[in-house]
């Protein structure tokens, strides 16, 4: 169903949004150049060095503070609703390593109010993330819902927080993200929420954004598993979020048993080639899915 022709649909009032812990200033000033000008609300989990807040300098810089890391979720949480109570009606939300080109907010927003002028209802819209042209960082792999290519646009059952641009709207409307999932699977579960409550996530997948997902490696690393990359706390986060997102009931049964199996071939392959005590995370964490015990991870897998 289209928009009525006298029905007014409001231009879209966009800003960009991060959340910082430990940044790199140098990484960081590649972000501000795709933002030069533009409003950014940056969320800082714990100390933060003054030369990464002054890398920002060449942004509209409003900055919300805490004292001690509280977790990715809970940061994009305070700066979704920093930006709506400042009027905004959409916010492209970054991590602290994204390079967001120039202008490409504005392609997303007017993009954005094209779809919901056609009717649909949109929770994210995001650019199609691809590797950085050094370090050898791993693509992202899509969990597309259809076919992906009518009008350079393509339904996905949940975007990467990088460079999603979100509908405040949307936001109010679906609720909150998981904040005690504290870092890992958060998108996922969110995007999965959205679908249930009749919100959809696009990518737009003819606009690419730069992203560094997961570690660098070097050459001779080419091709080695996620798993044996990330460090242990990341792997008790994967494993523990993987089950408690299983548990939900909005989260499709398909993407349940393919999760997990997929979690329980990436244990088999840690068993194998991962270094000593590189269990004791996963168990950690699977122990504490199945429990339910959510938030920070225990200063045991540290």
């Amino acid at each position: 169903m289209t928009t009525a022709h006298n029905e007014r649909v409001p231009e879209g009032r966009s800003c960009a949004a991060v959340v910082l812990y430990r940044p790199d200033p140098a990484v960081l000033l590649r972000l501000a150049n795709g933002l030069h000008g533009c409003r950014l609300f940056a969320f800082v989990n714990g100390p933060v060095e003054p030369a990464a807040l002054d890398a920002l300098s060449s942004t509209s810089l409003r900055l919300i503070s805490s004292p001690e890391n509280v977790g990715l979720g809970r940061g994009l949480n305070a700066v979704m609703e920093a930006a709506s109570g400042e009027g905004f009606s959409h916010v492209m939300l970054l991590d602290q390593d994204s390079e967001p080109p120039k202008g490409i907010l504005d392609t997303l927003t007017q993009r954005f109010m094209v779809l919901v002028r056609n009717g649909k209802k949109v929770a994210i819209l995001a650019p199609r993330l691809v590797p950085p042209d050094e370090g050898f960082y791993k693509p992202i792999r899509y969990e597309w819902r259809d076919d992906a290519a009518s009008n350079d646009l393509a339904a996905v059952d949940f975007a990467p927080t990088s460079g999603s641009l979100v509908s405040t709207t949307a936001f109010a409307a679906i609720g909150p993200f998981q904040d005690d999932f504290f870092i890992a699977g958060i998108d996922v579960e969110w995007g999965f929420r959205a679908w249930q409550r009749g919100w959809g996530s696009f990518v737009a997948t003819d606009l690419a954004m730069p992203h560094r997902w997961g570690e660098a490696v070097g050459p001779e690393d080419l091709g080695k598993a996620q798993i044996l990359r990330h460090s242990p706390v990341r792997n008790y986060y994967y494993a523990r979020n993987v089950i408690a997102t299983a548990r939900l009931s909005h989260v499709p049964l398909r993407w349940r048993i393919r999760s997990c199996v997929g979690l329980v071939a990436q244990i088999g392959l840690l068993a194998l080639r991962g270094k000593q005590g590189a269990l004791r995370p996963i168990r950690a964490g699977l122990a504490d899915g199945f429990r339910g015990r959510l938030g920070a991870a225990p200063p045991s897998v540290t």
